[in-house]
Formats: C-alpha cells, structure tokens, sequence
C-alpha cells in the first residue's frame, strides 16, 4: 500500500488538532463545468452494447464488492492495483493515475475546522470528499472516474468496479454519498474528435442509472451475481429493442395501408407524428417528432380520399383494397390531388414571402447576405457549367446559355414555386446528359438542338405528369441512399473533367502544364482554406460565415487576379463570342426550330426525355424533403407536387429557348435554408448537426441571385477576364466538396482507418462493423457501375452506348435497395444509416 493510502496515525492525529488559525493550506482554484448526461440507448447503439456484454462475460473484469476504504484515494488505489495484478496497467503506476483522476490532496484541518468537521479514529473524513475528480459521470449513488492515460499495456479500454463496504463522499458535486465506484481508462488519441473514455463513462452511467440494475447490484453477494445482473440489463436491452422494431412495422404498415385522418387542431395520426405542419396556421414545431411528418401529410390526404372512394365501392377500409388497385387509384383516380393541395397550404402565405419583417434591420441583415451567398454559388457554377457545354457542343450551348437558363428559369421559379427556398440551378448531370445526346446526334446525323428540344419537351412533360399523378407519396421510398450515390457520381464526373483538361494541356508544353497546375489547385487550396475558416476561431463569427460562404468564389477572383503576374506566358481566359448584349453563343434565334426535326425523331426523343425525368424526380424530390424537414422549422407547409410541376414546365420552356434545363441542387438549397434562419451548431452523443431556432421562408434572396446571373451576361468584358484554369480548379473544387458533404465519402474513409481512430458517430455507434462497411461497400460498387455506364457512352464509337440509360441504371437503385438491401440489412440499421432517426 503506497504512503496515499495508508490510514492517518495517532500522532498525525494529533498534530492536526494543534494546527493553530494561522496555518492555511492554499486551496486549488479549479473551473467546473457541469452539463447533463444523454444516455446510452443500449437497445439501439449496438457497440455500446457489445462492449457491456464483453464486460460481463470476460473472466477477468474487474468487480470488487464491498472494498472496505475509508477515502476516496484509498478507493482509487485500489481499483488501480486490482488492473495491475490482471496486467493491464505496468506496477506502481497508482500515484500517477491518482493525480490524473483526482486533483487534490485531502484537506488541511484549518479548513475542516471552519466546515466544522471532525477526522474519525480510521482517518476517514465524514461528509466531507477527499479530493475533486478531473473527469467524472456522476449520478444517484454513483461515480464513473475517467482519463486517457498512455500507461495502458494494451489498446483495450480497462474497466475496474468497485461497491463500497460503506458510502463515503467520494467527491459528488451535491456531497452525496456514494456506494459504486467506476474507473475507465482507455488510451490516449491523437484525433480529438474520438472520446473513447467519456463514451465508455456514458455507458456504464447509462448501466447505473437503471434502477432495476442498481437493485440488484446493491444485492448482489458476490462478482459473479453482479456480472449476471449485468446480463439480465443486457437482455431487457435486447426486448426493448424486438419490440421497437414491431411497433416501427406495425406503424410502417398502417402508414402505407389505413386511412390518415385530420383532426380540427391539424394533428395527424400515425407514425408518431404530433403535429401537422402543412396548415395555414403558422403553428411552431414545439412537441413535433423528427419523423417524415410532410409525408404523412400526402398520405393523409390521399388516403382520406381513397378511404371514401372504395368504401363507396363497398370495402369496409383501406387494409381491405388489393394493393395493385390501391396504387391505380392513388396515381389516377385524383389527378392533381396534392397539387390542389400545396396551393391552398401556401397561396395564404405568398404575400409574407415577399414581404416578412422588411422592418428588422437584423432580417434584413439575412436577406442581404443570403443574397451574397446564393448570387456566388448560383453564378459561379453555371459560368463553369457552360465553359463544359460549350466545349462539348462546340458552341450550341455555351457561357451565356448556362447564364441566361440560371436567370429567365430561376426568376420564374422564384415567383411561381410553393417553395421559394428551393435553388434550383444549372447541375452537373444536367452537363451530361448534355453531352450524351450531342454525340449520339453526331453519331445518328441529325441537328442537336432540335432533338435537345424535343428531349426536354418530352422530359418536362413526364415531369409535369409525375406531379399531377400524386407521385410525391413515393418520396418514402426513395431515401439517402440513391442521392448519396448519386452526388459521389457528380463529383467522380467533376473530377474527370478536370483531369481530362490536364491531360489536354499536358500536349501544349510545360509552361502550359505548370501553369495550369498552379491556377486550377491554388484555386482549390485557397477555395478549401476559406471555407474550413468557418469552423475556426479566427476572425468574428460573422466573418467567418461570410468567408465560408463565398469562400469559392473569393478563390476564383484571387487566383484570376495572381494570373496577370505570369505575364509574359499566355493564360488562356474565357472567350464569349459576340457583342455585348442578349444574343447566345454562336448567333443563332433564341428560339430552337423544333419543326426542322423529322417526325421519327421527335418520337425516338420520348426514350432519352423520360430517362432524364427520372433524375429530375429524384434529384428534384429528395431536395424538397431535405429541406422540408422537420428539424428546418418551416411553418408555412409543404409544396411537393407544386414545385415539381413547376419544374417540369420550366423544362419545357427551356428546351424551347435551348437552354439548360434546372431543377433543385444540394446542398445550395438546404445552405439556403441556413443562410436565412436563426442557428447554432450542435454536438451531442457524437453527432454534429446544425439546429433551426427560428427559419425564414421568403422569395427575395433566390429573386436577387437569379436576376444577377441575366445581368451579369452585359459584362462580358469583365467575364473574358476569367482564366479557363482558375476555372477547371472551381470545377475541381465541386469535386471535392461533393465527397466532404457526404456521409458516403466519410463512411468509406472508415475503411482505411483504425478501428480504434473512429469517430463516435451515430451510425458507428450503432450499426455492426461488418454491415457498416458491406452497406459503404454496396454503394461504392453501384457508384463505379453508374460511372462506368455514364462514361462508356460519349467515350464510344457505336450508334447506341450505355450512356444514354445511366438515368435508368440510377433509378433502378431505388427498387434495389428495397428488394436487396432490406433482406441483407435489418430496417433498424438502414434507418441509421440513412440518417432517419
């Protein structure tokens, strides 16, 4: 026993009670900072789980019952030499560990006898604590001591209990008494978002704060009844968690198949939903579950229809309907249902999206800025997007098309749409699908513009049927796992477009190939510096909002700057064609002559516009849920089947025109949504997330962004300033944002990273290793498989490629996951890594 842990003796005693008032020990000055614990849900975070049960069942866990200690060094120290005897800490390692736990020394009898407190015959202070604990879990009864210390002989966490023989205070804030004593040390990481001593404490609270546990670990009678008591916790976990999953398939089932009812107050039945926020009431979210409640508001429209359509035909309810004459009239039967709809939640409000709180200086402050935000990452990309096309189509689509499309369509959107918050903008798959139908015209020998306006006539018109058919009730079937394919596909495509502009300066000369690696990757290097800056503590926070937001583009104008001083070596900039004015890339009518295309290609142009409607329902749809969520705040309710229809006749227009067609991007939108509202950032139980106080839905900010990109056309002096490799590093840019935004690219990171270095995420917490990695997996084969179709086709030689169906190859994703994945994954897992939760 170290000199720590011995008892006082007689003499020391007594030379206590001689210490005159004089003498005073210089207390220590510490900082305390007290926050509520969030449990460990055991039924659902299965690593927690596992790593009770290996506790429980592992021979030598550490358990020690009734340690009969008079303070809390001696209790400490004992616990420690308990892990030195099993090996898991070197010897005499106590002191140290003493002094990482608990950071100070009993107290001098000057102050025991202004707290008017005595020393017992054993030494033992009476309700008075030994020392403060640096890092503890404290509860009723309870405390669970933790440190990251390098004396660890292995990478395992080390766990030692302890109950006392007798309750002492062994440093509870409220000078409790406590009767368990819990020590976790586990080793010492480099990466400071893993905690894996405080997740391990979060466990073993979460163990304690049970009260049947506590019972009967008060009566236990030796280690191994209170290892089985473990056991028993572990199995009531166990029917927590089997009949949570009935009641999600009970609810699923009656969501899908029974009648969804509005009361008078607008709350909704089914799935947990408490509140229904597609009214016209202006109602907050207080007391409202994060679940899909805008869906349940389709369902619960159309249902309420169907329900007295078949009971008109003589079912007794909906449960009672085949399921195939269910869908016929859900689709057919109410044309138009939930359009009506969406109109008559969001007519009331279309005068405050124009004109909420002009009045508040603080507001407009957030119009202002979100303007900022959207003209720079509306703008910037189109001008990127139409270089591409322009390259491609050898000038039928080019800078000032791309330009244009972003501000005739996206002005009407912003008056017309159900949700101004939507940004709909020039997109990458847009390009490419571009691209697919200009070789396939110039393989097939027909005009391009003309079959590009049939496809998106045809395109627009399926869209617009999708909405008029009540399809927004199928978003539930859609999810994150289709979109996070995608949006790695669109940064793969990024990519190889800047490589594929390497590898052409690559024949134009060295000086050319420096030059170019300087301008595109200075380009991305600062565009990446300026946008990590928000989350620094460099700078006001308001500056750093605004650094982050236009971050991008401030690149873009620093590097096209730096390029002048590389004079005399010739620079490439961006050349549009023409005078200055409203006149497109190569001369020609704004209007395409649709008629000049024969009538067999006028139809051959339904197969590629319905292939591309696809993209534009998933893309356009998984957008507005996104941003329609809950956790968003938005009160004025939801415009699902509107917006899409919106969308498709946009297209329609755009294909008249030859330009560009739009429909909703990520993450512009939901930023958007960001930019206006009141925020702040969130971390808990390892998640970091951005929470809505308050949000704002208006028109003005998309309004501003959109008119900017039609004027910035007058500017074409100012726009043939840009140099074409400051903008292929933009492009290199959305590459690499579209992997950092996405919980595909950080999910496939965990792949090359040490288990032991994983952030305590929710969907590592709470999904199995192996099913984790298999679902990262799946979604990284099915991405290569898109890449590989998309880029076989314009890289091809024959009249018909692949190409051309990778729309269909990214649907076909969505029944893929349904028919596959839901029998290879449990829901519970899926709904995780979905981020349902």
């Amino acid at each position: 026993m170290s000199s720590a842990d011995q008892p006082p003796t007689q003499s020391q005693e007594q030379n206590w009670s001689q210490v005159s008032s004089t003498v005073v020990e210089v207390a220590h000055t510490v900082d305390v900072h007290v926050q509520p614990v969030c449990f460990v849900d055991l039924s659902e975070e299965i690593h927690a789980f596992a790593q009770l049960e290996k506790f429980a069942k592992c021979e030598s866990s550490e358990v020690i019952i009734d340690l009969n200690v008079r303070n809390t060094h001696q209790a400490v120290g004992a616990l420690v030499r308990c892990l030195e005897e099993r090996g898991k800490l070197p010897a005499h390692s106590g002191d140290l560990l003493r002094r990482q736990l608990l950071g100070a020394e009993p107290p001098s009898l000057f102050q025991l006898a202004q707290q008017g407190l005595h020393m017992s015959s054993g030494g033992d202070v009476l309700g008075h604590a030994s020392g403060y604990w640096t890092h503890s879990i404290q509860g009723p009864s309870f405390i669970i001591g933790y440190t990251e210390t390098p004396l660890l002989l292995s990478d395992e966490e080390a766990v030692a209990v302890a109950r006392l023989a007798h309750p002492l205070n062994a440093g509870a804030l409220n000078n409790s008494l406590t009767r368990f004593l819990v020590l976790v040390l586990t080793l010492a990481h480099d990466t400071p978002q893993v905690r894996r001593a405080s997740e391990m404490a979060r466990v073993f609270a979460s163990l304690f704060a049970d009260e049947v546990f506590y019972d009967e670990a008060v009566e236990a009678s030796d280690r191994a009844s209170f290892l089985e008591a473990i056991h028993r916790f572990l199995e009531r976990q166990r029917d927590a968690a089997r009949e949570r999953e009935a009641l999600h398939r009970s609810v699923r089932l009656a969501t899908a198949a029974t009648v969804t009812f509005f009361d008078d107050d607008n709350h909704v039945d089914g799935d947990g939903v408490a509140e229904y926020l597609g009214g016209t009431d202006g109602g907050t979210l207080s007391g409202c579950r994060t679940k899909d409640v805008t869906i349940n508001d389709n369902f619960g429209i159309m249902n309420a229809r169907l329900d007295r359509y078949f009971k008109a035909q003589g079912y007794s309810n909906l449960d009672t309907v085949p399921r195939w004459k269910y869908w016929l009239a859900l689709f057919f039967r109410f044309p138009g249902a939930l359009m009506a709809a969406d109109l008559r939640r969001r007519l009331p409000h279309y005068r405050s999206d124009w004109t909420a709180e002009w009045n508040k200086i603080h507001a407009l402050g957030k119009y202002f800025f979100a303007s900022i935000f959207l003209i720079f990452t509306v703008t910037l990309p189109a001008i990127v997007f139409g270089v591409i096309a322009s390259r491609t189509t050898h000038g039928e689509i080019g800078v000032i098309e791309c330009l244009f499309a972003q501000g005739v369509l996206g002005i009407g959107f912003a008056f017309f749409s159900a949700q101004p918050l939507m940004v709909n903008m020039v997109t990458g798959p847009t390009i490419v699908y571009i691209q697919v139908l200009y070789r396939w015209s110039q393989r097939l020998g027909f005009a391009f513009l003309p079959f590009f306006g049939w496809t998106g006539i045809w395109m627009g018109i399926f869209v617009m049927s999708y909405a008029i058919m009540n399809t927004s009730t199928l978003i539930p079937y859609l999810g994150r796992f289709t979109d996070e394919i995608f949006q790695t596909f669109i940064g793969i495509i990024f990519i190889q477009y800047w490589f594929t502009e390497f590898v052409r300066v690559t024949h134009t000369g060295y000086e050319q190939v420096l030059l170019f690696l300087v301008l595109s990757l200075g380009t991305l290097l600062l565009a990446l510096l300026l946008v990590s800056v928000r989350g620094s503590f460099l700078l006001r926070p308001i500056l750093r909002s605004i650094l982050g937001d236009i971050g991008p583009a401030l690149s873009v104008f620093i590097w096209t700057g730096l390029s002048y001083a590389f004079d005399p070596i010739d620079v490439p900039r961006l050349q549009i064609p023409g005078s200055v004015g409203y006149s497109t890339t190569t001369g020609r009518p704004w209007i395409v002559p649709l008629g000049s295309l024969s009538v067999g290609y006028v139809f051959l142009a339904i197969v590629p516009g319905w292939l591309l409607s696809l993209i534009v329902y998933i893309d356009q749809q998984v957008c507005t849920y996104i941003v329609e969520r809950p956790e968003n705040r938005l009160r004025k309710g939801t415009g699902y089947s509107w917006n899409l229809f919106v969308t498709g006749a946009l297209a329609v227009l755009a294909s008249i025109l030859g330009i560009p067609w739009m429909y909703a991007g990520l993450p512009h939108s939901l930023l958007h949504v960001y930019a206006l509202a009141e925020i702040e950032d969130i971390e808990l139980m390892g998640r970091r997330w951005i929470r809505v106080l308050r949000a704002r839905e208006v028109r003005i900010a998309a309004l501003s962004a959109y008119l900017f990109a039609l004027l910035i056309i007058l500017a074409k002096p100012a726009l043939d300033q840009l140099p074409i490799y400051v903008l292929y590093g933009f492009i290199l840019y959305m590459g690499a944002a579209s992997f950092l935004n996405n919980p595909l690219w950080d999910r496939f990171v965990l792949l090359f990273t040490q288990p032991t270095k994983y952030p305590p995420t929710h969907y590592v917490r709470r999904v199995p290793m192996s099913h984790l990695h298999l679902y990262t997996s799946v979604q990284v084969i099915l991405t290569v498989v898109l890449f590989f179709v998309a880029v076989n086709f314009y890289r091809g030689a024959t009249l018909f490629n692949t190409g051309l169906i990778f729309p269909l190859v990214l649907f076909l994703f969505v029944p893929f996951k349904w028919m596959v994945l839901y029998r290879w994954f449990p829901r519970r897992e899926l709904r995780v890594l979905e981020n349902q939760l």
